[in-house]
Parts: structure tokens; sequence; C-alpha cells
């Protein structure tokens, strides 16, 4: 196994458990603690994860798309299975760049005829060869969550008209409001409320109750929200 392949598990690992001790990296690894202990060093110097006694944490705040994309899978999917139900042939269908919008590609080879836009880099990569016609937004990219922002990501999106806007965020209060820690990702999606005719939050039960920096709108403004089942009731559905 590479280097960079074995640093990838390792976070793909931390991704699944709070945190693990060196040695069960190592046995899960098939590679020494010194080994492990190397690859963290180099991961900590990149912010990926921090180091306590014994062992190493992933720090959340800067998860990498694909561990996240993981996590919590089965209620991403949940919520994916849902928000199919609102594609339809022929419909032109917006992707951010969320690892909950990455659960909906599967679903999209049933339908005919769709064109698919996204800032999302894995999202234009997971459709590449596919049945759908795809366009990137462009504009600058964000290491972090692989997203296309910025004004001629937003410029781009302003000419275009999408019948289904597919998104998520990092956080709902108990009264709707839908915020970020991304300046640029809530500036892209506020364009996309403008030029979506059905708006569609993805958000799980882990993010209710979190406020972030940069609000976007409250969930009465967008058409639907979809949630999975451990989500509580009583959160505004949208419109």
């Amino acid at each position: 196994m590479l280097q960079i392949e074995r640093q990838e598990e390792i976070l793909k690992l931390l991704g699944t458990h709070a945190g693990r001790r060196i040695d069960q990296l190592a046995e899960a690894l098939y590679v020494s603690e010194a080994t492990v202990r190397r690859d963290i060093e180099v991961l900590e110097k990149r912010g990926l994860v921090r180091r306590v006694y014994g062992g190493v944490m992933l720090k959340k705040e800067e998860m990498p798309l694909e561990v996240r994309r993981q996590e919590r899978a089965a209620e991403k999917e949940e919520i994916a299975a849902r928000a199919a139900k609102l594609i339809f042939d022929g419909a032109t269908v917006f992707l951010d760049a969320s690892s909950t919008a990455l659960h909906l590609i599967p679903h999209l080879s049933r339908f005919r005829d769709l064109t698919v836009v996204t800032n999302g880099h894995k999202a234009a990569e997971l459709l590449a060869g596919g049945k759908c016609r795809v366009f990137s937004v462009g504009g600058e990219l964000s290491p972090r969550n692989m997203a296309f922002v910025g004004s001629l990501a937003e410029e781009t999106l302003g000419r275009l008209s999408v019948d289904i806007a597919f998104f998520s965020s990092e956080g709902i209060s108990e009264d709707g409001e839908i915020t970020d820690s991304s300046e640029e990702e809530t500036a892209l999606r506020r364009v996309l409320l403008r030029r979506a005719a059905t708006t569609a939050l993805l958000i799980d039960s882990s993010k209710l109750g979190r406020r972030y920096l940069f609000q976007l709108a409250n969930a009465r403004a967008i058409t639907h929200v979809i949630t999975d089942s451990a989500f509580p009731q009583g959160v505004p559905e949208g419109r």
C-alpha cells in the first residue's frame, strides 16, 4: 500500500470513530506502529488530525469530503432515496458539492435525458461517463470541500435556470434558520435559490441545532426540506 493510500485509510478509519489508538490503526493497516506515527505526523502537519495521549483524532472541521461522505452514510442514503422522487425525465438538476448530494448520483441512472449542473469536483468526476449531460460552474476550487466557488462560479450559475436544486448546509436551527461556516458556498447557494424552480435542502438529523456564521435562508423559503427518519418533528419543512 502506498503512503498516500495508507493515509487515506487512516482518515477513513478515524471518520467512523471519535478517535483511534496507534496500535489499533497499525493492526487495521497491517503495518508497524512507527509507520502509523509517521503517517499521523504528516496528516497533522496538513491540519487534518490532532494527536492525543496514545492515539489520534480527526479534526472534524477539516474532515476531507471523501471521509464525510462515509459518515452517517445510512442517513444520507435515506435522504437521497427520498430526494430522487422529485426528479423526472428531461429535468435540469443542480447538485452542490456536499457529501449528502453525492449520495444522489447513483439514483440518477433511472432517469432519461437529465442535465446535471454542479459546483462539486467530486460530483463531476462521479458523473463522468454516465448518461447525464454534465456542466460545471467553474470558479475557484476550495480544497476542503472540493467545491468550485467565488465570483466566477456565481456569475456562471446566475446565467442558468434549473428545474430542481439539491443542496445541503452545515446547520439548521430549531426555528429553521439554515447556516454554514463557508461564506463562499453560502453565497453560491443564495444565487442558486434564485435560479431554481424547485429547491431541496438535504440535511441529516446530526445538523439540527447547529448554528454557523453565514445565514442562507429560513427553511420556509425552501420548497422541500428532506431529512432522515431520526430528524425531530416540528422543524419547518419548507413551503
